[in-house]
């Protein structure tokens, strides 16, 4: 791979990585109404549940859903199913009474981004844009995309979440926060039914 090529892919990265979907938005709320410890252990899950759908679009998975079909289909169906679970999950922290809710778990962490469309999308995108074809083996190009999207996404989701701890610094534990979190949710789940339509 070329220095150009290298570039543009850490930009790519960092662009997809950084911006918000179901992903950066549910770590910002996490953050929010519990803190950049209680997020930490979902975000390393969201990281480790990525790994299988990194490695399946690196060695050929990745072209069973660009060509769509029914398996496309129940993807489609169970994201929007788990996506909208997560908001629920997340408006309940801040509406009920803390410690009535238990807060998201290592395990729900595991499955964020498998069941993420954007995660899919900026996968595929990512290995045939920059890495089919760029002369190294599918080994090097699989390792290369792990690489990249891991540590952006301990990066960036890191960071959103620390911006929820700040946006509840900011204004307090109470009805605005509330009002805030349910954003969060529906902003996730826009984000999601977005993905899905593109």
């Amino acid at each position: 791979m070329d220095l150009a090529t290298f570039l543009a892919f850490a930009i790519f990265i960092i662009v997809m990585t950084g911006t918000p979907g179901p992903g950066n938005l549910t770590f910002l709320a996490i953050g929010a109404s519990a803190g950049y410890r209680t997020a930490f252990p979902v975000i390393v899950a969201s990281q480790i549940g990525s790994l299988p759908l990194k490695l399946s679009v690196a060695y050929g998975l990745g072209h069973v859903m660009a060509g769509g079909g029914p398996v496309v289909l129940l993807f489609k169906v169970l994201s929007m199913a788990y996506m909208a679970y997560l908001a629920w999950r997340i408006i309940s922290l801040s509406v009920k009474p803390k410690g009535e809710v238990a807060l998201p778990s290592f395990w729900e962490g595991l499955l964020i981004h498998p069941l993420s469309p954007k995660t899919w999308a900026m996968n595929l995108v990512a290995f045939s844009t920059f890495l089919a074809g760029n002369g190294l083996s599918i080994h090097e190009n699989a390792l290369i995309l792990v690489a990249g999207f891991t540590l952006g996404g301990m990066v960036f989701h890191s960071l959103w979440a620390l911006l929820g701890v700040s946006i509840l610094a900011l204004i307090g534990d109470g009805p605005v926060m509330r009002v805030v979190t349910v954003l969060m949710a529906v902003s996730m789940l826009a984000a999601t039914v977005w993905a899905l339509a593109i």
